[in-house]
């Protein structure tokens, strides 16, 4: 089976965690915690990084960060076509209300065209759909009163007018969970350049521990990243360049093999943007949910892992009361297909994968 993610392990990737577990420091001290979040600041240039234990820990920081920094924002702009964690963070402790636009078909991202004046209760809550960059300081000088947050679990090493995804924002989310580009099996961080911000979130991911130990002078969780976690992630970051590359070639083999094949769409990437290549995809203009899913069915058959694009909002059922238009969220979840996009997947078996896909395609409309 050609499974659609696993990380690239190496040795000269493993040795520090093997040396973690050597050390005995395994739980949420060690030595890598330090190195791992230094080697993110020095990536990334954000003055701060918080290290946490998974992405949705890191987005929720970011909902709590919001709230602590600008109590009075209630009303939360989203988009509609996300993974449900983007969407859980901010409901975990109250005090935001949705308001969800409907994604645009060609970026798969949410419809900027839909966004018009916003009051100042109202905050927007940027996703990077599929590792897409929405231009976030485009979006700050047509609202330049409105705070942005981002939810960059996807987007992780995007760029947007040259900036890293993530920087241009009160505070951003990152996922290290064993799907994404760089992995420390679980794991997430949260980058701000805000001091008041840092030291708050920083707190209330540990228990909310004050300078004493063992006493405690905010609600706060245990959203520790583990010193094991930090040195798989340390490891991982110092071959960025290596599992880059690699990707970069997939999504050009991808793209090159299919780029013939009638009425199919890739993601359009916004002007000064480029794409964080996490998940390579594909939508089939011409297709019903019905032969999509057959499609999926057809190529697992052949040994071909894959996955369906999101649903919209109001498809869970805890979210289902919200009132929305999820006219393009839906089209896109009827016709878009994840396929296997991991660092160590060959040209070959690209090649492979794509010559199914049009094989079912072609007898498709016979």
């Amino acid at each position: 089976m050609i499974p659609v993610y696993k990380p690239y392990l190496n040795k000269e990737i493993l040795k520090y965690a093997h040396d973690a577990l050597d050390s005995t420091w395994i739980s949420s001290n060690g030595i890598y915690l330090d190195k791992a979040k230094e080697k993110l600041k020095e990536i990334t240039a954000a003055k701060y990084v918080i290290l946490v234990n998974n992405g949705t820990a890191a987005t929720h920081l970011v909902a709590l960060g919001l709230k602590y920094k600008y109590p009075n924002v209630n009303k939360l702009i989203v988009p509609n076509n996300v993974y449900v964690a983007a969407w859980n963070s901010f409901l975990f402790s109250g005090g935001y209300e949705l308001f969800p636009k409907d994604a645009n078909p060609s970026t798969w991202n949410f419809d900027l065209s839909k966004l018009n004046s916003i009051d100042t209760n109202t905050a927007i809550l940027v996703v990077h759909n599929l590792g897409n960059i929405i231009n976030v300081p485009l979006l700050r000088r047509k609202f330049p009163e409105v705070i942005f947050v981002e939810d960059n679990c996807e987007g992780f090493l995007g760029k947007y007018e040259g900036k890293f995804s993530g920087s241009e924002s009160l505070i951003s989310s990152v996922s290290f969970f064993g799907n994404k580009t760089i992995t420390s099996g679980e794991g997430g961080a949260v980058f701000t350049n805000d001091e008041s911000l840092f030291e708050y979130l920083n707190s209330v991911k540990g228990q909310g521990q004050s300078s004493r130990r063992y006493l405690h002078d905010k609600l706060g969780y245990n959203y520790r990243m583990t010193n094991i976690q930090a040195a798989l992630l340390l490891g991982q970051l110092e071959v960025l360049s290596i599992i880059q590359e690699k990707k970069a070639e997939i999504f050009y083999n991808y793209q090159n093999e299919l780029k013939d094949l009638e009425k199919v769409s890739f993601q359009k990437m916004e002007a000064n943007t480029s794409h964080a290549q996490w998940m390579f995809a594909l939508r089939l203009i011409d297709f019903t949910i019905h032969e999509k899913e057959k499609l999926e069915l057809f190529l697992y058959e052949n040994q071909i892992e894959t996955r369906p694009m999101f649903y919209p909002i109001t498809s869970h059922q805890h979210l289902s009361n919200i009132d929305c238009d999820v006219t393009n969220a839906k089209i896109l979840h009827n016709q878009v297909i994840l396929l296997p996009s991991y660092p160590e997947l060959t040209k070959n078996q690209i090649k492979f994968i794509c010559e199914k896909i049009k094989k079912f395609k072609m007898n498709k409309n016979k």
